[in-house]
This record gives C-alpha cells, structure tokens and sequence, in this order.
C-alpha cells in the first residue's frame, strides 16, 4: 500500500523547507543536465553576477554556507576561467571576486533551463510569488536570528523567569 506524502507534511515547516529543496534540486537537476552548470553552481554565478564584486565572507554569507564551501566554488569557477580575483582596494588581505565575461556567457546559456523551470513552477504557484517570496524571506530572517543568538540557557524557560521578578 502506498501513502500519501502530503500526509507527512504535518511534521513541521522545516521538515517541508527539507523536502521541498530536495525535490526543487532533483527538478533543477533534471532540467539543467545539459546546461554547462549544475544548479548549485548557477545559484553561485548568480549571486556573483547579481551582487558582485565581492568578498568571498559575502558571498558565505549571502548563500548561507560555509566559507570553505564557498572558497571551493570559487577555486572551481577561477579555474575554468568564468571568475576573477581582485584586490579588495578596502581590505587589502582580503580580495573581489567577479565573474569574467566566459562566466557570464556561461551563466547566460544555463539561464535557458532554469528560466524555462522556474516559469512553469510560477504558472503552478497556488499563491503570488510576492506572497511567497515575502514568506521565504521572513523564514531566512528568522533562522538568521535565531543562528545569531548565543547558546545558553534552555529558551523555553526564559518567559516563566521573567514573569517571576
């Protein structure tokens, strides 16, 4: 007997976010075998060609992962020749990247798949896109909040404690 996955979804939201990645990276997957990038590495020269130049502590920070993980794509796409590295005229210990113009002409073919996918989830959106976007990035903002606080005491303790003064 098969069960329904939509009968799981009640585990929590963060258990949805986990499900739905998985899913959205297998499509991306799919829909960009043959783009020249894997979705993740798209994702990467978006955000350079989008906020670019940059240090690689902003781009961590803008994708939300680790700064060895970030450094690793970023050795990958100098290699290839798609990204440059450049002396950061505020910080000289640290330095810019940026994406050379084999980098935007790769980032511009891949574009073709992904645009292709994410306009045919839009025309499947049961909502807005502003409403979801809106709720994405309430959820980003709350877990870096959340990720930002000290470890310490048990949280669920702290509204008793208070009203004990």
């Amino acid at each position: 007997m098969t069960r329904d996955w939509a009968e799981h979804r009640r585990i929590s939201f963060l258990f949805d976010l986990f499900a739905l990645g998985n899913r959205a990276r297998g499509l991306l997957g799919q829909t960009m075998a043959d783009a020249g990038l894997r979705p993740d590495e798209y994702a990467m020269y978006s955000a350079v060609l989008k906020a670019g130049p940059l240090t690689i502590s902003e781009l961590a920070r803008m994708v939300g992962m680790p700064l060895t993980t970030v450094s690793d794509y970023v050795r990958s796409m100098t290699n290839r020749g798609h990204a440059r590295r450049s002396r950061n005229p505020a910080d000289s210990r640290s330095y810019l990247v940026s994406l050379t113009e084999d980098g935007v002409v790769a980032h511009r073919a891949a574009r073709v798949s992904f645009a292709d996918t994410i306009n045919r989830i839009r025309k499947a959106l049961a909502i807005p896109e502003q409403d979801l976007v809106r709720a994405l990035r309430a959820l980003d903002d709350a877990v870096r909040q959340v990720g930002e606080e000290p470890p310490g005491e048990d949280r669920r303790q702290q509204p008793a404690a208070r009203g004990r003064t």
